[in-house]
């Protein structure tokens, strides 16, 4: 029995093969950025975006432009001379680059990471080809990622995420180096985990126990090994120490309270099954223990089995690890998205014999959510049957309207720039879509204040729930009321998860209402 022509190393430069990966790579690339601007900047992307455009004037993300305050919590969010340190910011100077190139526009602060997403697609298959020399994996590999929902929305964002996922793959191809005694692994590595810590810290240091059971496996010949493993985290170590003194991260644990770390672990569980691979897959080996294959494919190369080990252990302690994170936060699971994929088609060509249905299978878990539906029959609020590729093809293609865009399009056509608006939420997309000074009522404290000339006692942005504020005693004296008729959208409706990202404009309408202060002598 001869090599299939799809997994022969010398059919890399034939035409079908080449097809193959540019389709994948075309079709990712057309989910990425097909109606980027679709939906617009949601809280978390418009504080990326204000502080962008913020260190594209200024040269750093400054919390004062003089209009606006960027602020989340208080003091801890910036140093005494008004610079931004809740969040590390490498993905303010990215987004703040595409904005001196585009222009600060939606698609403008999008563009980048969606661009890193398709670059990550690129380097899976890249990894997997490098590491198993077998077609069908790396492409496999690269259509589980490629059309994951939940990469899809998180590449799709204005934030950090799809830098974090390029960084796991950088660091994956590492570690494989550091087994066949490639020093080339520790600066790759190095370089992997510094940009991780300055996207998201928690995520950078979630890899830190895997690097000390890396250690121990690479402890032979003459510790070698170790001293690399101790390299890379002495790289990350003396990376992170400035932001440690700068920032004083540690200041940020007061925002958090008590948390149920087993109903956590649960839910991140019930999360990876329905959205990144069903638990189903795990059970894969365990078809190699059934019975021998006629004809076993030709094995990886020997550096893969440790590899491969490796990442087992990696995904388990990373999964710990961010269990006990304050917070709950599927974006946090995020990095380890294409390992998972690597894995689940790496199994599925080993241990389904028959080479056409282990395609089946690949091409239905890339299509639906078949698979983690039926077998997650004993978890509560199971989705229905979806194809979530084809929902968020269809979504995509009709604009998208929320509450957020109808209090906008108020705004836009009755305000003034520069007017005073008092809300009890950041408002971030108000700030950068608009020329209004938003006073965030939340911080105002005491402190007297000039009467501003628009109120919100509900959040127009927000993605919490809230009770409406409290207003002023005398408000009926000094405003008028207008009740608009908003599109009635769920809270977090543009928030990258699936069940929460809303696809289609809500037809169902919503009183909101907004106090305009009464001119003089009215």
């Amino acid at each position: 029995m001869g090599i299939d022509p799809m997994d022969d190393p010398k059919t890399t430069r034939r035409l079908p093969v080449a097809a193959c990966y540019a389709a994948v790579l075309a079709f990712t690339g057309f989910l990425l950025f097909y109606h980027l601007e679709n939906h617009l900047l949601w809280g978390d992307e418009a504080e990326t975006a204000v502080l962008a455009r913020n260190v594209a004037h200024f040269g750093l993300p400054v919390t004062q432009d003089g209009t606006n305050y960027i602020i989340l919590h208080g003091t801890i969010d910036e140093t005494r001379g008004h610079v931004w340190t809740w969040s590390p910011w490498l993905q303010e100077y990215l987004a703040a680059g595409s904005f001196l190139l585009f222009g600060p526009t939606t698609w403008a602060a999008r563009a980048p990471f969606a661009f890193i997403g398709l670059v990550s697609v690129m380097g899976l298959g890249w990894v997997a080809w490098k590491i198993f020399q077998r077609h069908r994996i790396a492409l496999a590999a690269m259509l589980l990622l490629g059309t994951s929902e939940v990469f899809l929305l998180h590449a799709r964002q204005c934030r950090y995420y799809s830098i974090s996922v390029w960084c796991e793959i950088l660091l994956l191809y590492a570690v494989y180096l550091l087994f066949r005694g490639n020093r080339r692994g520790v600066w790759l590595a190095g370089v992997a985990l510094v940009l991780e810590y300055y996207s998201n810290y928690i995520i950078a240091v979630a890899n830190v126990p895997a690097l000390l059971v890396l250690a121990w496996m690479l402890r032979k010949p003459e510790q070698r090994g170790v001293r690399r493993v101790a390299a890379i985290l002495a790289i990350l170590a003396a990376a992170a120490l400035p932001w440690m003194i700068y920032a004083r991260p540690w200041r940020q644990g007061v925002v958090f309270g008590g948390e149920d770390y087993w109903l956590k672990g649960l839910g991140y569980l019930t999360q990876i099954h329905f959205y990144f691979m069903p638990l189903c897959f795990l059970l894969l080996p365990l078809l190699g223990l059934m019975g021998k294959r006629k004809k076993t494919p030709p094995r990886a190369p020997e550096p893969s089995r440790p590899w491969e080990r490796f990442i087992l252990i990696l995904l388990g302690l990373y999964f710990v690890v961010i269990v006990f994170t304050p917070g709950f936060f599927l974006r946090y699971l995020l990095p380890i998205l294409p390992a998972i994929c690597l894995v689940a088609a790496v199994w599925v060509f080993r241990y389904i014999k028959w080479p056409a249905l282990a395609a089946a299978v690949i091409g239905l878990q890339a299509a639906t959510n078949l698979f983690p539906l039926v077998t997650g029959f004993a978890i509560p609020g199971r989705p229905p049957l979806r194809f979530p590729v084809v929902e968020f093809v269809e979504g995509m293609a009709t604009p998208y309207t929320n509450r957020f865009a109808d209090v906008l399009d108020f705004f836009n056509r009755e305000a003034r720039p520069g007017d005073r608006v008092l809300s009890f939420d950041p408002e971030f997309p108000l700030i950068f879509y608009t020329k209004l000074k938003i006073v965030d009522g939340r911080l105002a404290g005491d402190a007297p204040m000039q009467w501003p000339r628009w109120i919100l006692p509900l959040p127009a942005s927000g993605v919490m729930s809230q009770e409406p504020a409290q207003p002023p005693a005398d408000l009926d004296a000094r405003y008028d009321e207008i009740t608009l008729e908003v599109h009635d959208s769920p809270l977090g409706d543009s928030y990258p998860q699936p069940g929460a990202y809303q696809y289609h404009t809500s037809e169902k309408r919503a009183p909101f209402v907004i106090y305009k202060l009464k001119q003089r002598g009215q």
